[in-house]
């Protein structure tokens, strides 16, 4: 399976590899333990106390697929 590059917020960078999601910080990935990007593509409203708080295209639209090239600048320009 392919590695897929997310851009959450426009400010955070993630990744989906066979072995699970990462997130990437102080430059280096790290597991994504808090489920960030899943929590993001479910659309997961954590406010949301109803049955209803998954599905929320507001906290859809924070997240976004990026090309590895784009993944790579923004850790560039992350340092």
């Amino acid at each position: 399976m392919a590695t897929v590059y997310y851009l959450i917020r426009e400010r955070r960078l993630g990744k989906k590899e066979d072995d699970g999601y990462f997130l990437y910080k102080d430059r280096e990935w790290v597991p994504d333990v808090r489920n960030v990007i899943l929590d993001h593509l479910m659309g997961y409203d954590p406010y949301d106390d109803s049955p209803y708080g998954f599905g929320s295209l507001s906290i859809m639209d924070e997240i976004e697929e990026i090309s590895e090239e784009e993944a790579k600048a923004f850790m560039i320009k992350e340092g």
